[in-house]
């Protein structure tokens, strides 16, 4: 930088062919890096349109202070986009205090969030600070509100009114500044419409509401988790695009947490070796071989692949194509191009997300030579994953 400060940036190295499509020399591009958005070190990952709307939803409230509520089904990571939007605010040097109202007792509600005085009642032996004295001057996120019973509700509603409360027990006004951010997996709308849920708590929760997509309608992001999922387990598995493919086939019930459940689950199957569809959860593989689920599936796949096709011949010119990479049933062909194992190069690339020069450097090879070995499997009509090509 002209002021001597530094800026981190992502160099990328790509070949310049010539017109016998070799590789003439490498050329390189320069990506910034805002080390202050890095979604990744917040567990937040993906580049899905769906995703990134959510993305950048939360951080445009960030900057406010109105309380934030998370829509969306269980396990699709809200409190990891609880804790982005506090990272992000101006209270982020203050606590994080999160709370799940699902697992919450009415009768400790009182005591959780507000605190007790010592002797307030059996078993309180001494005094408790609550949840808001807690997340004074911080965030206080409140996950699955829509558990609260009417009573809780009114509880809640008056605090967030006027910022006062006692503990249990005392008779001593205590004050909170608190932002509140709420997350619920159920339809509040419908709830207050049904007398379920208190009008007046939902639109002081409500004002500002970010919808959060299951894992089903942002499958493209399936491989970038799966990989992160491994690496957070501190593993070197790679995944068989055979594997992914299952992966991806499956509709996710469970969101988030139940993929990172099959990741622990197909790397322990798997040990050392890479993941193959073989070690995946029975559920999904029969789920995926469900007749009526797979001719859906199937037309999908085939859309997608004629329009990958039509956008293919419009970028790049028409290359020989021979024999295929994959067996009938879509796992890979261990053959050795130019001394490399096929799954190995692959695999590589997955798992480090596209990058060519991570892959060769896990492969123990040159960026040259894993140019040269693309440039040989498109030779030979071995399908190379569309974002990797």
């Amino acid at each position: 930088m002209p002021d001597g400060s530094k800026e981190c940036v992502d160099i990328t190295s790509y070949p310049i062919f010539d017109e016998h499509d070799e590789v003439r020399y490498m050329g390189e591009s320069l990506r910034r890096i805002d080390t202050e958005d890095n979604l990744s070190n917040e567990g937040l990952i993906g580049d899905s349109n769906a995703f990134l709307k959510s993305v950048q939803e939360a951080k445009l409230l960030a900057a406010g202070d109105l309380p934030v509520l998370l829509s969306g089904e269980s396990g699709v990571g809200k409190e990891r986009f609880a804790s982005y939007i506090h990272n992000r605010s101006s209270r982020s040097g203050g606590p994080f205090v999160a709370l799940d109202c699902g697992g919450l007792a009415e009768t400790l509600f009182e005591s959780e969030l507000f605190g007790h005085e010592a002797g307030a009642f059996t078993g309180a032996v001494k005094t408790k600070k609550g949840l808001f004295e807690i997340a004074d001057g911080g965030t206080l996120f409140l996950d699955e509100i829509g558990e609260l019973s009417l009573a809780m509700q009114a509880k809640l509603l008056r605090v967030l009114e006027t910022g006062e409360f006692r503990r249990v027990g005392g008779t001593t006004t205590l004050r909170s500044n608190v932002r509140l951010v709420s997350a619920t997996n159920r339809d509040l709308k419908d709830m207050v419409h049904k007398k379920f849920f208190r009008n007046d708590l939902y639109y002081r929760l409500a004002g500002h509401t970010v919808g959060l997509p299951p894992l089903r309608d942002r499958k493209e992001d399936i491989p970038q988790l799966a990989c992160y999922f491994i690496r957070k387990l501190c593993k070197t598995n790679m995944i068989s695009p055979s594997a992914l493919q299952e992966l991806k086939e499956y509709n996710y019930p469970g969101n988030l947490r139940e993929l990172k459940y099959v990741i622990e689950l197909a790397t322990l199957k798997a040990g050392k070796k890479n993941i193959q569809a073989s070690h995946l959860p029975e559920n999904i593989l029969a789920h995926n071989r469900d007749p009526q689920e797979q001719s859906r599936q199937y037309n999908r796949r085939h859309t997608d692949r004629d329009q990958q096709a039509e956008n293919a011949q419009s970028e790049t010119p028409a290359r020989p194509r021979g024999k295929t990479g994959t067996h009938g049933d879509g796992s890979m062909i261990d053959d050795f191009v130019l001394g490399v194992p096929t799954s190995d190069v692959l695999g590589a690339l997955q798992m480090h997300n596209g990058s060519r020069r991570r892959a060769a450097r896990q492969l123990g090879i040159t960026e040259r030579k894993l140019y040269r070995l693309l440039n040989r499997y498109r030779d030979l009509g071995i399908a190379i994953p569309k974002p990797y090509q």
